[in-house]
């Protein structure tokens, strides 16, 4: 059974750098958080979206600090790595809580909204 996840979504926010102690060493790990879009055929040969979910990333050491550098929030991001459950307890209610965090090896903006974008040639300057 393999725990890898691989899925193309929008940043909920800017990434948050922090410096973290592992054992006994400082590394830099990025704190990402990303919306998946779900879609279903729509009936007509097309999709329409369905819903969708958030999950939180961590991108560690170099690719954290160039995630946190150039990425904000609301960019189309590709995001791949493996799944891990964390598990706290919740101040209020006392309650065991459960969620998914995904250790991200890859994180690359996406292009697939380029398409949509309508280029126009630069204007000739005047007297050229």
């Amino acid at each position: 059974m393999s725990n890898e996840f691989r899925g193309t979504g929008n940043l909920g926010d800017n990434p948050t750098l922090k410096t973290v102690l592992v054992k006994g060493e400082d590394r830099k790990v990025a704190e990402i958080r990303v919306f998946f879009d779900e879609y279903k055929p729509d009936g007509q040969g097309g999709f329409e979206q369905s819903g969708g979910f958030w999950m939180n990333a961590s991108v560690w050491d170099k690719r954290g600090e160039d995630v946190a550098q150039h990425l904000r929030k609301g960019a189309r991001v590709h995001v791949a790595g493996r799944l891990a459950e964390q598990e706290w307890t919740d101040k209020e209610s006392g309650e065991v809580r459960k969620t998914m965090q995904l250790n991200a090896d890859d994180v690359y903006l996406s292009l697939s909204r380029l398409e949509e974008v309508k280029f126009r040639p630069k204007a000739q300057e005047v007297g050229a």
